[in-house]
């Protein structure tokens, strides 16, 4: 059976979509006007209620279509009514996925109208919060579902309510915004792409410029065959490398070489740091090795000697191993030519 929406329902849209004579635009660059009609593209004319009216007639035909399709369970036209308003408002593909439309179409109603109480958030100035308007939407839609159901009596005397905490936490938050004016809020504005990004940070950054783009290669020439400066787009810098501390960028901080032209090079501090370790690591590895060698050959043999001597050197050698790997894996430096 095929149901349409009442003027009951359409008078609860109504109300709480609002009429707006003039478009007023929304965030993402689209126009609303009349009870809730969207407008892509240009704003177009002022509208009348009548004029409105008939247009939300036309807007709801989906919304009626996909809950007629989606609903499995038999309706009431309240029921009808407020699925229409609550699909409106979330829209299609939210309804569709909705613990409303399932506890609907498994018969049990009153969890599905509990259901609806859960969608009151909604995006207010980039973040969602719970807003006052959606709260009171939710209800009205709450009451015209369950509207028409037959109830059972819950004499105060007999069945004396008491609190559900879970039901708590939903039903009181701790606060709530005022819905926001429609025009109030400013266009989306496009996402830069990555290159302009990365353009603008560069010049806001001139020192990540130079660092990023500013590469030291050797250049000679009849003059006397100075370095210079090259671009990444190698086209040359006018003035030349005078005598200056240049630092390779491609390796970690701690590992920098410092060049001075006519000087030879000098480590970090920190590469020095990390050379004295290896070394001690290798010098104590050496030793564990030393002092397993002799206590294998100071031994009588048996297996207790040769498991204390493997016990020794092996470890040592591992350390020797690696501190050895260490060092040779380490930069060489290379003196600048004069």
């Amino acid at each position: 059976m095929t149901s349409s929406i009442s003027p009951a329902g359409i008078a609860l849209i109504q109300e709480y979509e609002g009429f707006r004579a003039e478009p007023t635009q929304l965030p993402d660059g689209a126009w609303v006007v009349g009870y809730g009609h969207v407008r892509v593209g240009e704003a177009g004319a002022h509208m009348t209620q009548a004029e409105a009216a008939e247009l939300l007639g036309l807007d709801l035909a989906p919304v009626e279509r996909s809950v007629n399709a989606k609903v499995t369970q038999p309706l009431n036209q309240s029921q009808f009514d407020a699925l229409v308003s609550f699909a409106f408002s979330v829209g299609d593909e939210q309804f569709e996925t909705s613990q409303v439309l399932r506890r609907v179409n498994a018969g049990d109603f009153v969890a599905a109208a509990c259901a609806m109480d859960a969608w009151r958030k909604s995006d207010v100035s980039g973040e969602l919060e719970i807003v006052d308007a959606l709260i009171r939407r939710r209800a009205a839609e709450k009451a015209l579902f369950l509207k028409d159901l037959p109830h059972d009596a819950s004499p105060s005397v007999f069945m004396r309510a008491k609190l559900d905490h879970a039901a708590s936490i939903l039903g009181a938050p701790v606060k709530y915004a005022a819905a926001p004016v429609v025009g109030s809020v400013p266009m989306k504005q496009a996402a830069a792409e990555p290159a302009q990004r990365l353009t603008e940070i560069l010049k806001s950054e001139p020192a990540t410029e130079a660092l990023l783009l500013t590469q030291v290669v050797p250049f000679d020439d009849a003059a006397g065959g100075d370095d210079e400066i090259v671009t990444a787009h190698a086209k040359p810098v006018a003035r030349r490398l005078e005598k200056m501390d240049v630092v390779q960028p491609s390796l970690p901080v701690d590992r920098r070489i410092r060049k001075t032209k006519g000087d030879g090079f000098k480590f970090s501090f920190g590469r020095g740091i990390e050379h004295f370790g290896l070394i001690a690591l290798l010098l104590f590895g050496l030793a564990l090795v030393s002092l397993g060698a002799s206590t294998f050959f100071a031994g009588s043999g048996d297996a207790i000697d040769i498991a204390g001597a493997s016990a020794l050197a092996g470890p040592g050698l591992a350390a020797a191993m690696m501190a050895g790997f260490g060092l040779w894996r380490g930069p060489h430096a290379k003196a600048v030519r004069a």
